[in-house]
């Protein structure tokens, strides 16, 4: 019986490793990087739900991983992947917040 169940989880783990999830279709070569004042940045950040979160790199990267999560699911329900790039709002050369437009599919 112990062999029967070290050989199923040989091959769940071997199966495992084989199979690739399916990768997202973020487009980095897209990107753009607008150069915006603080306070554009500090509005345009309260008007997507992030009032009083201090704006820098960190947020940037916060704001693009919670909306490629989100894009994930999506692409899940829809069993399909949606292309993409992010508009990146830098206050002096700095990212601050990351703003995924999808793109439209043909």
């Amino acid at each position: 019986m112990k062999k029967l169940v070290w050989s199923l989880l040989a091959v769940v783990l071997i199966v495992s490793l084989q199979v690739k999830p399916a990768e997202a279709a973020y487009l980095p070569e897209y990107d753009k990087y607008i150069e915006v004042s603080y306070d554009q940045a500090r509005q345009i950040a309260d008007a997507l739900g992030l009032k009083n979160v201090p704006l820098g790199e960190q947020t940037a990267q916060i704001s693009f991983e919670v909306q490629e999560k989100v894009i994930t699911k999506i692409e899940k329900i829809l069993g399909k992947e949606i292309d993409r790039y992010y508009i990146w709002l830098t206050v002096n050369g700095e990212k601050v917040l990351g703003i995924d437009p999808p793109l439209p599919q043909a």
